[in-house]
């Protein structure tokens, strides 16, 4: 304490700084810590993706103006202001690889765009709008002599997609309707250097970018049998493992299937072990390692959903108990739209595509 009396709390050696992180600190306060003086950001950057790692999901709610991230865990509520430019012009749309998506408030117009916003590092994307419906969107990266992004749009009830580069102005289309049995994408997420997408009929594929755009079927079996009364499915990794969830619209109850891609079979997951699935239906899904998550304790081998604006999450057993937690008055409830998980450890990194292996 005389050494740092004496040399300022900016002289703070990263070993200590790193113990204060790890005991004490939330991911705002981590971002604030970076702010304080050139050391202190130094020791940010060198260890952020190890604390990012060792964060749970937060439920994040969106106003007019402001996002608020809450933790479910500690019951502690942080505000993120959106930049004027966002909050006055336009609406959150969805949410991709720790980007919050928004579109332009005015009718669509041939300059209308697409704006993806980084909460935490502030990183701005913008696209054009696509020309076609749309109600999703994901990001990628791609890895060219110049870093450029990759979007691919589309809508779960039309049968077509459309891809954006960062680098280029006009989108690429594709449509189904010219086969036999024309389908939908219910889903996409980029695993291991591919784009991975779930149809309509419980059918995964990977997109392929090149020399043209097209959908490769995959011929798995076992798969899960779908009706109207499990007709909610979506796609998700833990960076090792990709999984679809299938929810069933008359109850609570989700069933987890795992993909082998060597036998090509959709395998039920029985056990998370020390995992837990966090649903967000369509904003976004997670698996996460609970041990990681020091100095907490939460159930795993799980299902983790948020309740609709009413100050509550459930916890869902893979034997078929459910839990109802109740917030009180700790969580928001004025939120514009549902709320939706967001992954700290994954917010820092944009999946990249292998476009030789496509």
């Amino acid at each position: 304490m005389k050494k740092i009396k004496m040399e300022g709390w900016s002289d703070l050696p990263h070993e200590l700084l790193y113990d204060i992180t790890k005991k004490s600190l939330s991911v705002m306060d981590y971002l604030i810590l970076g702010s304080v003086c050139r050391g202190w950001k130094s020791f940010a950057e060198e260890y952020k993706k190890e604390f990012m790692a060792s964060q749970p999901p937060l439920a994040v709610f969106l106003s007019l103006k402001a996002i608020s991230f809450y933790s479910i865990f500690d019951q502690r509520l942080y505000k993120v202001l959106l930049p004027s430019s966002i909050s006055n012009q336009n609406r959150c749309f969805g949410f991709t690889c720790g980007y919050l998506v928004f579109l332009d408030k005015k009718k669509r117009r041939e300059d209308s765009q697409l704006w993806l916003l980084h909460p935490f590092t502030r990183h701005e994307l913008r696209f054009r709008e696509p020309p076609k419906p749309y109600n999703r969107v994901i990001l990628a990266s791609v890895a060219t002599p110049v870093p450029e992004f990759l979007l691919v749009a589309f809508c779960q009830f039309l049968p077509c997609f459309q891809v954006c580069r960062s680098t280029q102005t006009n989108w690429t289309q594709f449509d189904f309707k010219n086969v036999p049995f024309p389908w939908r994408i219910r889903d996409a997420i980029v695993f291991k250097g591919k784009i991975y997408v779930l149809t309509s009929e419980a059918e995964i594929g990977v997109l392929h970018l090149s020399p043209h755009l097209h959908v490769t079927l995959l011929y798995v079996g076992h798969g899960p049998h779908m009706d109207m009364n499990r007709g909610v499915q979506c796609l998700v990794s833990d960076g090792q493992h990709l999984m679809m969830v299938v929810s069933s619209l008359a109850s609570i109850q989700h069933t987890v299937y795992e993909l082998n891609l060597v036998h090509r079979e959709w395998m039920m997951m029985v056990n998370f072990a020390d995992q837990a699935l966090f649903l967000g239906r369509s904003m976004g899904s997670g698996f996460c390692d609970i041990p990681r998550w020091e100095g907490r304790q939460q159930p795993s081998n799980c299902i983790y959903e948020l309740g609709s604006r009413n100050r509550r999450y459930i916890v869902s057993f893979l034997d078929g108990r459910h839990h109802m937690f109740s917030q009180g008055n700790h969580m928001p409830n004025d939120s514009l739209f549902d709320p939706f998980w967001y992954f700290p450890h994954l917010s820092y990194n944009v999946d990249s595509l292998c476009l030789s292996d496509n």
